[in-house]
């Protein structure tokens, strides 16, 4: 590492709290976001220099830069922030800009309170604080739980993706649904609403022997006014997906038909 240059106290109260970057010299891209007081924008480096083995990302973006014989370039992005909570928010902010860009950071959070407050679709955060009930459903419908995979940033693409596959349905629910619906419901609310043309086996490496299965669909216009609306207290405990083969009435109605 080249020269170290340390906050003294007096420049480290000026700047208070601060958000900075670390930024890769060598194609100009920033890697990292962080919040800190002090000399913390430092001690990353120092990090990476004491742990030469860490498989942790950052590390290891900085331990390559140092050996092509470059220093890191830290980077203020906003200095003299009062408090640390105003320099959380700063943070997230930023963390979510490069994100809703498309821009991979080497950050293992998303930035504090991001699940609530942070990068989000306009529909999942009017869903989020508005939801009314599902109305009734007066066809063959299945809702899919897709919550693992789910983001609030995800666009209508990345929602059908998520819900068309891949899940362990039995042939004899397959059969029923083909000309049906199908719902993608994550943390109780309807993301997605799409007919059902057909089934295909997943080929996926991971779900080879364990019988799992997609479906080709298309947005359902007649259940466009289900999306973003909740369908809370129909998925019981580990439940993955509910079928509701002579519709939905509107409340979590057991279905008992065979799986």
């Amino acid at each position: 590492m080249g020269a170290d240059v340390r906050i003294p106290p007096e420049v480290a109260a000026v700047l208070r709290y601060y958000v900075y970057a670390l930024r890769d010299p060598r194609d100009g891209k920033v890697f990292y976001v962080g919040k800190g007081i002090g000399d913390r924008i430092n001690a990353h480096a120092r990090e990476a220099s004491e742990d030469p083995e860490s498989h942790v990302a950052k590390l290891r973006r900085i331990n390559d830069i140092e050996a092509a014989g470059r220093d890191v370039d830290l980077v203020f992005l906003r200095s003299g922030i009062e408090d640390e909570s105003d320099a959380f928010m700063v943070e997230q902010s930023v963390i979510d800009a490069f994100a809703a860009d498309g821009h991979a950071l080497t950050n293992l959070v998303r930035g504090h309170h991001s699940g609530t407050h942070g990068l989000a679709m306009l529909p999942a955060v009017v869903a989020r604080y508005s939801a009314h009930p599902c109305p009734p459903i007066p066809y063959p419908v299945i809702m899919l739980k897709i919550q693992n995979g789910w983001r609030a940033e995800m666009n209508e693409r990345d929602v059908y993706e998520q819900t068309h596959g891949h899940w362990k349905i039995s042939e004899w629910t397959r059969g029923r649904m083909v000309g049906g619906f199908a719902l993608g419901i994550a943390y109780g609310i309807v993301r997605g609403a799409y007919t059902i043309d057909s089934w295909f086996r997943s080929e996926q490496p991971h779900d080879r022997g364990k019988n799992r299965w997609g479906f080709h669909g298309t947005p359902a216009i007649e259940l466009a006014d289900t999306v973003g609306t909740h369908v809370r207290g129909v998925f019981p405990n580990q439940v993955m997906y509910r079928r509701f083969l002579d519709g939905y009435a509107g409340s979590p109605i057991a279905d008992t038909s065979p799986v």
